[in-house]
């Protein structure tokens, strides 16, 4: 009895979580502006890394309220250099059905031909 009700809680709990889709672009930083906001510590190193944002998206398709959601290599400044980059972005409403937050992911590369790729 007891491990169909951990089962069932277990269920339950999973069925509740809805992932947060990644946000669709209108006009992503271009590689430029990515490369303005290179995070300092990473370029004298030239440590490539990215990172992913949880924003509300407003009526006109700017982010707002956003937090940093996850940061790959962390403690290198990808997140602060994305959160730089916001005024930079525009995207389409989330489609419905999918609540009211998107994920936004950018990537940084200190080579200049990867450099050009948007998640």
């Amino acid at each position: 009895m007891l491990a169909y009700l951990l089962a069932f809680a277990a269920e339950a709990s999973a069925a509740d979580v809805t992932p947060i889709p990644q946000a669709r672009w209108k006009r992503a930083p271009s590689a430029y502006e990515r490369a303005l906001a290179y995070p300092e510590l990473a370029a004298g190193r030239r440590i490539a890394g990215q990172a992913t944002l949880k924003c509300r998206i407003n009526d006109i398709g700017s982010p707002a309220a956003c937090t940093i959601y996850s940061e790959t290599p962390k403690g290198h400044g990808f997140g602060k250099a994305l959160m730089k980059l916001r005024s930079q972005m525009s995207f389409h409403p989330p489609a419905p059905g999918e609540g009211p937050w998107v994920l936004i992911t950018v990537g940084f590369d200190p080579d200049p031909k990867k450099a050009l790729y948007i998640y």
